[in-house]
């Protein structure tokens, strides 16, 4: 639906809704306008989905009114209202603004991208999460299939994602402390058969596959220090996430500078503030925001046009809905220091993932290609999600790893 005389348009509604997603929740956030077009954003977050509904609830009076071509007026007015930020409000925040962004794209009948710029490239690069276990997930069923997580196993999903045309991928270490054990250290045989494990997957992959991997914020400085240097003769695309990366971008400074190996990580940096904190001290090589998680799309262009400024690529983390997915390919899209985007491993998604969004993700030779329609050229269907409603999957996930994990 255009509209001709934007001025007009109010925002009438805000809210939140929640989708079951299998091992998390996707939440998306709604905002309805006097003009009769509706916008759809999303926030998700893994852990403590029901405060960053809650969060979006609290925050609809601010928006009751407003006009919703003022993207960037409204993020500060939100911004400064709150006082202070973190995880929650960042989460919400996002959910908010990108789904202010489908409106605008709606009205103006045109893909958010050509609102950005327009596009560098049409189709974007993909890396395939996870490469760790074959035959792991859901597998069309209602059911978490454990798989095979042996060396030949590992090889034989390695050899099935190159067979499908991607061109990298991204693999998890052997044998980490398990949330929620306290320690962060790690042993010496952890990280030998964590680089026997990356060994196996460079002779199945070759040079013709970048490699990369996640440790999932689990490790103290010197565990990183041994890990990535391990790591040094697979010539690693990006080590993600060795330390926690909201307690010292010193720390990352320290990683970097003692390997060869790349170090990234972004997904729980939530402003260019908090990310230029990290780049002016030279801690990364390779940035990893997360557009469920950094704002929304106005901050994702501004930390990216921090990273092209230090001359480093963007690899945005995305392992959340379908929406979040195209978001994110509007942004990655419409900048120049694009690498890859990542792309969660189809067989532990839940039979409804491709139901909930019309039309679904297309994956074509290790690329997602990009909607054309208006706004994010995407419908979100309210009827698939409302058989879905929010289950919790984070902690209870933790204390059975997943084993058995049944979701209705």
């Amino acid at each position: 639906m255009k509209i001709k005389n934007k001025e007009k348009m109010k925002i009438t509604s805000v809210k939140p809704v929640i989708c079951q997603g299998g091992i998390r929740n996707f939440t998306l956030v709604k905002i309805t306008t006097d003009a009769g077009i509706v916008g759809w954003g999303e926030g998700s977050e893994w852990v403590r989905v029901l405060s960053c509904a809650k969060v979006i609830e609290f925050l609809e009076p601010m928006l009751i009114g407003e006009d919703p071509f003022n993207i960037e007026s409204i993020w500060q007015k939100i911004y400064i209202a709150s006082y202070v930020g973190g995880k929650d409000l960042n989460v919400a925040l996002t959910g908010i603004e990108t789904a202010l962004w489908d409106i605008v794209g709606k009205a103006l009948d045109t893909p958010v991208y050509n609102l950005l710029g327009g596009r560098c490239r049409d189709k974007i690069r993909l890396y395939y999460d996870y490469c760790d276990a074959y035959g792991q997930g859901f597998c069309g069923t209602d059911s978490w299939h454990n798989g095979d997580d042996s060396l030949e196993g590992i090889a034989k999903q390695a050899k099935q994602i190159k067979e499908k045309k991607f061109t990298a991928l991204k693999l998890h270490p052997v044998g980490l402390p398990t949330r929620p054990d306290l320690t962060r250290s790690t042993s010496l045989k952890s990280i030998i058969a964590t680089a026997e494990k990356m060994k196996v997957v460079r002779e199945v992959v070759g040079d013709e596959i970048e490699v990369c991997m996640d440790a999932n914020n689990r490790l103290d400085l010197y565990s990183s220090i041994r890990l990535a240097k391990a790591l040094e003769p697979y010539n690693l695309m990006f080590l993600e996430d060795p330390v926690r990366q909201d307690e010292s971008p010193m720390s990352y400074r320290r990683i970097k500078e003692s390997t060869s190996t790349p170090i990234g990580t972004g997904e729980n940096l939530y402003n260019v503030w908090a990310f230029r904190n990290y780049l002016e001290i030279g801690a990364l090589d390779v940035v990893l925001l997360d557009l469920s998680h950094c704002g929304g799309m106005l901050q994702a262009r501004k930390i990216a046009g921090l990273a092209e400024a230090f001359h480093l690529p963007i690899a945005p983390h995305n392992p959340n809905g379908p929406l979040a997915a195209i978001i994110s390919a509007h942004f990655c899209a419409s900048i120049p220091n694009f690498s890859a985007l990542e792309y969660y491993n189809p067989e532990r998604e839940t039979p409804w993932y491709d139901k909930i969004m019309d039309p679904p993700l297309k994956v074509v030779d290790g690329y997602l290609e990009l909607p054309t329609g208006a706004g994010w050229g995407v419908e979100i269907n309210e009827e698939e999600i409302a058989k879905h409603p929010y289950r919790e999957s984070w902690y209870s996930g933790l204390s059975t790893n997943w084993e058995n994990l049944k979701i209705y």
